[in-house]
């Protein structure tokens, strides 16, 4: 009898355990489940799907934490890392127009010793930029990137204070420590304008229209699966502000809206996963402030400044589901994952000035309650 009421009670704890472990093992968000679902379905005698399918069939009833992780590269939410990606090389593009031109007519600075004005003027600039990403996902789509990339621009006047140029931005981007290995490379054309008055008021306006060309390496189970796909993009902004020049110090407050939309085409896996177009766009205002300590030495002016500002995303909506229809028709959906509306940033650097060039170096700290981004600027601005 009390072997009976032994292994009774060893039953029953046994069942407690299972139920606690189970409970333990769940997929981190709904819709693995029912990708996992989807699976289950498919026939084992096609390729890289055959083997998958076999995989996900012989372990589901296991629930194991290997299991889990599985689903979740196979079903991995790229949506976040191709929004990130995009509107940070829009952010970079869109550098061009983030300060007001140096003066009505881009010859010289106004605190140096020799100023002369001069005829119109042709403004040659670049940037090289580096980036480091952390992005924390509520819907599957961790990720940690490292980017670089470049920007040249070309301006000139056409009346007094007022300025037209063209430029070209590439970046490139790799995660780091994830299952899914995606590489990115973007391109975009910006066209755009700036105003300077007399008084010190700027305005700025910008459009950026480009592509970005995707490949992910997701290990799934050792099991290699490859896929391929685009996205456009186009976005417009424009800066409003003043410049307060002192003798020694300058003040630049300033606010802007922009909008960006991002288009991403239908594209096919190896493991014939076929992911159905989606869109998103946002429209976002920010505000920020730049503050400049001017000196003088060898005849040119360094001014180490520090910026700081905040923006949020007024408009943050697009597809809800990116749709995936698996080789026997099976479907399940994975949902859009945008960043958090509200963002901050500060950030500090270094100009200097002389008659015909600008050289720069610049940290800029971006902060949102899912990710952090650390990005370093170095530029150089010659006129002719």
């Amino acid at each position: 009898m009390k072997n009976i009421l032994f292994f009774s009670l060893l039953i029953f704890g046994f069942n407690i355990y299972s139920a606690q472990a189970q409970s333990i093992l769940q997929f981190p968000v709904n819709y693995l489940s029912n990708a996992a679902n989807a699976w289950t379905s498919v026939l084992s005698d096609f390729g890289i799907s055959g083997e998958i399918a076999t995989y996900v069939k012989n372990n589901q009833s296991a629930a194991s934490v290997g299991y889990i992780d599985a689903i979740s590269t196979l079903a991995f939410n790229t949506s976040a890392i191709s929004l990130f990606e995009i509107n940070h090389h829009i952010n970079q593009a869109f550098s061009v127009i983030a300060e007001p031109i140096i003066s009505r007519r881009n010859t010289c600075v106004k605190n140096l010793p020799d100023c002369t004005q001069k005829d119109k003027r042709i403004v040659l600039s670049g940037d090289v930029f580096g980036a480091f990403a952390d992005y924390d996902s509520d819907k599957n789509g961790s990720f940690k990137t490292r980017n670089t990339g470049l920007s040249v621009n070309a301006k000139s006047f056409i009346t007094d204070g007022w300025e037209i140029g063209i430029g070209y931005t590439r970046s490139m981007t790799d995660t780091e420590d994830s299952n899914v290995y995606t590489d990115a490379v973007s391109n975009s054309i910006t066209l755009f304008s700036e105003y300077l008055a007399k008084n010190g008021f700027f305005m700025n306006v910008g459009l950026n229209v480009g592509h970005t060309s995707w490949t992910a390496d997701k290990n799934f189970a050792g099991i290699s699966n490859t896929s391929a796909y685009d996205t456009d993009f186009i976005a417009g902004q424009t800066n409003l502000g003043v410049r307060i020049q002192g003798r020694k110090i300058s003040f630049i407050p300033q606010m802007g809206v922009k909008y960006m939309r991002v288009m991403a085409d239908k594209y096919t896996d190896d493991a014939t996963q076929e992911f159905d177009d989606w869109w998103y766009n946002y429209l976002t205002g920010f505000a920020g402030m730049t503050l400049g300590f001017d000196f003088i030495a060898e005849g040119l002016l360094i001014r180490p400044v520090l910026t700081a500002g905040g923006s949020y995303d007024a408009i943050s909506n697009g597809t809800d589901n990116i749709r995936v229809q698996l080789i026997n028709s099976s479907i399940y959906n994975i949902p859009i994952e945008s960043p958090a509306r509200m963002a901050l940033n500060a950030g500090a650097g270094i100009e200097v000035y002389g008659e015909n060039f600008v050289v720069g170096a610049s940290y800029r700290l971006d902060y949102r309650e899912n990710y952090t981004v650390n990005t370093a600027t170095i530029n150089l601005k010659i006129a002719f």
